[in-house]
């Protein structure tokens, strides 16, 4: 079980509770998807004593003999890291406090410094206090190093905290690679509360994403036949739906909603843990976002955060699936045509903008092992006929909650407009039109293609983007 300790306060009912419930950790648990989940993480402290908690859990799990190892940066050493050391009585502690401005980057070479250092030390465990790229950067090199490892976390921009990969920069561009799943995850709801405002709306804006990633994997399933559990989808899906309950309740209750923002970021965490990848809570987006932070486009730094530009980058997909989608409605694709073009379409790399040579490993690492013939293209394209009419129900469904959520968090001053985050109209456009080479991951970009509709979605970006 997935104990929630909430000692000082009422008993308040979490919604990743429900998930975390019914695949106890540990224990290989079958699903109506016909698979199997496995979830590690073996308790999350959510309470307004979290830190206090904790200390007391770690002390009676290590005994005075152990050594810990704990990475925060100059800001959640402030926010967390000094205090909840300090209520620490457990063996001895080992400290590393990376800088708070610049911010680090969670690169392969900060990752092989601080696996070095661990190394050197000996550890019994690693503890990240701080946000996605302090806990990104201890959960891998806890799977490098083979020790288990904590999360203290200091606000609800993210949810990385609960899911098995971290994102880190690999051959200068982020990637989604395997990580040590913490053993412990810790959430202060006093720390989360008094976090920035703009780790707030990232935490919202990240979550906005998740509508276009149920959308994307949806048509996924439809059109190729991809793997698909609908509790995972269902239960990511809850929780950017819960996260648009935290930004209506962030005026009149901000510690309500830093209860509600938490409980959905961890919701969504699981539900990545429960699969071993991002498949319910990213897609085309996040291409996007994590495009802008491998070149740093961003130029205004308090909103150069994950969640910021997740949410950024849906709203240019807002529109520009709401084209699509509207476009295709009487739309019936000409199969031998497709085909024929198929025939005379020259290889990728034959085309290759050359503002995407900086990134030419990204998009062979995408593009290795990819088949792709005239077979495929016809299953799909009769996959597509066959449901479309779910595809638009669905795509309406789920644009409109977007739509909805825009709203509400335009409301709250989330910076949508590009310009407002500092980030070029070339720099939305180039990974825009190379969606399919950046990201293997089925999207509507990839049914775009098939059916010879690129330039809807392009052009509908490119109108937003002069307008905003």
């Amino acid at each position: 079980m997935f104990p929630v300790s909430d000692i000082t306060e009422p008993v308040q009912s979490y919604f990743f509770r429900d998930f975390t419930e019914r695949f106890p950790a540990g224990e290989d648990v079958a699903c109506e998807c016909g698979g199997h989940h496995r979830l590690t993480t073996r308790t999350t402290i959510v309470s307004g004593n979290a830190l206090a908690e904790s200390a007391q859990l770690l002390t009676g799990q290590l005994g005075p003999g152990s050594k810990i190892w704990v990475l925060s940066d100059e800001n959640t050493e402030t926010a967390a890291g000094a205090r909840w050391k300090g209520m620490v009585t457990a063996g001895r502690i080992v400290s590393r406090v990376l800088p708070g401005a610049p911010k680090p980057h969670p690169t392969v070479g900060l990752v092989e410094e601080l696996s070095a250092e661990v190394a050197g030390h000996a550890p019994d465990l690693l503890v990240a206090v701080g946000g996605g790229v302090v806990s990104d950067l201890v959960k891998r090199v806890s799977l490098l190093r083979d020790i288990p490892n904590w999360c203290v976390a200091t606000a609800p921009s993210v949810d990385a905290y609960s899911s098995a990969t971290s994102a880190i920069l690999v051959d200068g561009f982020h990637n989604a690679v395997p990580a040590r799943v913490s053993d412990t995850i810790v959430c202060d709801l006093g720390v989360m509360e008094r976090a920035p405002r703009e780790m707030f709306l990232a935490g919202l804006g990240d979550l906005l994403a998740k509508f276009l990633a149920h959308l994307d994997w949806n048509l996924a399933r439809i059109v190729t036949g991809e793997s698909y559990c609908p509790v995972v989808a269902a239960t990511a899906l809850g929780s950017a739906r819960s996260a648009l309950n935290a930004a209506r309740q962030l005026s009149s209750d901000p510690a309500q909603a830093a209860r509600t923002l938490t409980d959905a970021a961890l919701t969504s965490g699981f539900a990545m843990q429960a699969t071993g990848n991002s498949r319910s809570a990213a897609s085309a987006e996040h291409m996007l976002a994590h495009f802008w932070e491998t070149t740093h486009a961003a130029s205004v730094p308090r909103f150069d955060l994950h969640g910021i530009l997740a949410g950024v980058a849906s709203r240019v997909m807002l529109t520009a699936y709401r084209s699509f989608y509207a476009r295709i409605a009487d739309f019936t694709p000409d199969i031998s045509g497709r085909l024929a073009a198929l025939e005379r379409e020259r290889h990728w790399r034959e085309t290759i903008e050359p503002g995407l040579l900086p990134f030419l490993g990204k998009v062979n690492a995408e593009m290795a092992d990819r088949h792709y013939d005239k077979e495929i293209l016809t299953r799909r394209l009769v996959a597509f006929k066959d449901g479309k009419a779910e595809i638009l129900d669905l795509a309406r469904c789920m644009l409109d909650e977007v739509a909805a959520a825009v709203e509400v968090l335009g409301g709250l001053g989330f910076p949508f407009a590009p310009k407002d985050v500092g980030i070029a109209p070339a720099s939305i456009m180039l990974p825009l039109r190379n969606a399919r080479l950046l990201r293997r991951r089925y999207s509507t970009f990839d049914l775009a293609y098939e059916l010879g509709l690129e330039s809807v979605l392009r052009e509908a970006a490119e109108r937003y983007i002069e307008k905003s």
